[in-house]
């Protein structure tokens, strides 16, 4: 999370709405990873991509406009993303204690992937957050490669970062014992960030960019969907084993796999469409963000009641849906939706998506 894939949306006049369906998608796969142990950690992969593109979609049109840039960008991320974290931190210290505290450095800088990499991250109901910190350590140094890059030059860096970076997991595979921090460090995850950067710099040149790859996404989906699913069955063990191989080639079949879903929801039409736009995933994709942030941290309230996985999974679900629900129209509504003079970032991002690489 994400996370700001998962941020709020404008008014719906002004939100790119399928996208809002990703979201409550890929929300719902990473519990059901943690609630039932369902082989879906793509999940988090999916909201790295919708983060690239969103993210870079705004500082794009940011600018274009030659509006405020880095006050605007990182004010809004600290609205989006610090209440709900400081929630999290008193409701996690409320039922499991303070033993996080210990390693406060890692949660006050959000760089609790490092801390995770290391086995220092305090209560397990908190390792959600190393993916909060990868985006944040991203998003340090992104803006100003959009700033300072033309747009040729910049689909250029993210491609460049999408071939690299895999090659830098294998090399990287016997610096360590086992294969977490390869999945938890962002020099090892920032390809998917990359791709979701590339979807939207190339949709600014041209809106219609996406709408010959749509047939090639679509058999690029099943197929990476396929190999995953038969590495899942016959090598179950495959992500473990900590090879270069695996490392390498793994998480780039999720990045295929993630990619190509964007692609296709920003072209959907007909059936897809309206399923991506359902008012229940639109609303689910709404509270995405609080819904990933609390959901383990009730898991682990409710687990060592004894209700069995099922019904632990389903009360887990009813408790993180009111928490998040309850969180987002108390206060994240208002600090996401609130009157302001400059456009709203999902706004912005829209018109990244729909500028043809010219001002509006």
């Amino acid at each position: 999370m994400t996370v700001t894939s998962l941020a709020s949306p404008a008014p719906s006049s002004h939100r790119i709405v399928q996208l809002d369906g990703l979201r409550a998608i890929a929300v719902m796969a990473v519990f059901a990873q943690h609630a039932l142990r369902a082989p879906l950690w793509m999940g988090v992969d999916l909201f790295f991509v919708l983060s690239g593109f969103l993210i870079t979609g705004i500082l794009l049109e940011r600018k274009a406009r030659g509006q405020s840039y880095f006050s605007y960008f990182y004010a809004r991320r600290a609205r989006r993303i610090l209440p709900p974290y400081v929630l999290l931190l008193a409701a996690s210290s409320a039922l499991f204690g303070f033993g996080w505290a210990h390693y406060w450095p890692w949660y006050a800088f959000f760089a609790t992937n490092i801390g995770d990499a290391l086995g220092q991250s305090g209560h397990d109901s908190l390792n959600i957050l190393w993916s909060l910190a990868v985006e944040e350590q991203f998003y340090i140094f992104w803006p100003f490669v959009v700033l300072l890059l033309p747009e040729r030059l910049l689909a250029l860096a993210a491609a460049a970062l999408i071939v690299l970076v895999p090659v830098l997991r294998a090399v990287a595979t016997p610096w360590f014992d086992s294969y977490w921090p390869i999945y938890y460090l962002t020099p090892f995850r920032m390809d998917l960030l990359a791709a979701g950067a590339l979807i939207a710099v190339l949709v600014r040149r041209d809106r219609h960019a996406l709408e010959p790859f749509k047939p090639v996404a679509v058999i690029f989906f099943f197929a990476a969907l396929a190999t995953l699913a038969w590495l899942h069955l016959h090598y179950p063990r495959f992500r473990a084993t900590n090879t270069p191989l695996s490392n390498a080639l793994l998480y780039s079949v999720s990045l295929v796999l993630c990619t190509s879903t964007v692609v296709i929801a920003l072209q959907a039409k007909g059936l897809v469409l309206r399923v991506l736009s359902h008012p229940v995933l639109v609303y689910l994709g709404t509270i995405s963000y609080t819904i990933y942030l609390i959901h383990l941290t009730f898991l682990y309230a409710v687990w060592p009641l004894g209700h069995g996985r099922y019904a632990s999974a389903a009360i887990a679900l009813a408790l993180t849906l009111a928490y998040a629900s309850a969180s987002w129209f108390l206060f994240e509504k208002r600090l996401t939706r609130g009157p302001r003079t400059k456009p709203a970032a999902a706004h912005d991002a829209l018109a990244a998506v729909r500028a043809s690489g010219t001002r509006p």
